[in-house]
């Protein structure tokens, strides 16, 4: 299966909790801090493995719901052309296609590999940060315990978001 990545320009980092919860509660701060216009999130997707890898993303596009799309697009097609029915369904196999053979945001055998590597009960939370201010990332980091599995942030950044990380135990 040779699916595409569409990555965006941005900065990725993911971080590893001892629950889902504190994942989810750090993907609640940083949204909070993009609505304060402190950064731009490109895509966020928390990962854990109860025996399966699971992950809940933001952006991706799953086949179901690119059928859907595809399917609308068809059938204003089909109504411009008069063969509503015929391409709403062409459209929805088009759209279902689209989305399984591309993967927009984060890369998902990424995020799977480390789903693989989580201990039990553990979660990853990943977020592709397009801008942001690293100070206001570092300040809600310093209410957290975890650490960082991995980033494409500066060193420097990084020695900081390590050192919030380990400051909030």
């Amino acid at each position: 299966m040779n699916h595409t990545v569409e990555q965006t320009a941005g900065d990725l980092v993911a971080l590893e909790f001892d629950d889902e919860l504190k994942a989810r509660e750090v993907l609640l701060a940083f949204l909070r801090l993009q609505k304060h216009k402190s950064l731009l999130l490109e895509d966020a997707a928390i990962v854990t493995n109860n025996r399966k890898v699971r992950i809940l993303q933001t952006r991706d596009t799953n086949p179901s719901q690119g059928a859907l799309r595809g399917s609308w697009w068809g059938l204003l097609a089909g109504l411009w052309f008069g063969y509503a029915v015929p391409a709403a369904l062409i459209g929805a196999a088009l759209g279902a296609l689209w989305a399984w053979r591309t993967d927009t945001g984060i890369n998902d055998q990424q995020m799977k590999a480390v789903g693989r590597g989580l201990r039990a009960g553990n979660a990853a939370a990943f977020f592709l940060v397009k801008d942001a201010y690293p100070t206001h990332l570092i300040r809600e980091l310093r209410r957290f315990d975890g650490r960082i599995l991995h980033t494409t942030f500066d060193a420097e950044t990084r020695e900081q978001f390590e050192e919030a990380l380990s400051s909030a135990a």
